[in-house]
């Protein structure tokens, strides 16, 4: 019984609290609340509205696709940065009015465009002591083009 417990394969695990993954763990989306009183979008499991600070709050999943408004290029990381450098990191809009700012992928500095439309995708980012998958989320353009 042990033997089969360590044959399954390892769990995906997301590394942050306001990400949801599908079963499988390849999909995610952004969790978060929606205030009845004012209908703000707030992300994670706030106690108040920022808003209008009303404490009744609907669960809402957010859009996996959005509008890039602005990036810049990382050519000194932070420590600890396991990925390639420089990187891009970007900040995009949710159609709910949301920004999430994480690295953008697949696209080459040269093609990005503020206004294109990114969609949130999910990578294994490293594993845990029990050899567990972290799961990061990134933005890729929809239409991407050229692979870096």
């Amino acid at each position: 019984m042990a033997e089969q417990e360590k044959a399954k394969s390892p769990k995906r695990i997301p590394v942050v609290r306001t990400l949801k993954l599908s079963e499988d763990g390849t999909r995610g989306v952004f969790i978060g609340k929606r205030c009845r009183n004012c209908h703000e979008y707030l992300m994670g499991n706030p106690v108040f509205c920022l808003n209008c600070s009303s404490q009744e709050f609907d669960s809402v999943e957010f859009s996996t696709e959005g509008i890039l408004r602005t990036y810049t290029v990382i050519y000194v990381p932070p420590p600890g940065w396991k990925g390639d450098v420089p990187y891009i990191l970007g900040s995009v809009e949710l159609p709910e009015g949301l920004e999430v700012t994480t690295e953008i992928i697949d696209c080459p500095k040269e093609a990005l465009k503020v206004g294109m439309k990114m969609k949130l995708v999910m990578k294994v980012g490293g594993q845990d002591a029990e050899g567990n998958e972290l799961i990061v989320h990134k933005w890729q353009p929809v239409n991407q083009g050229v692979k870096k």
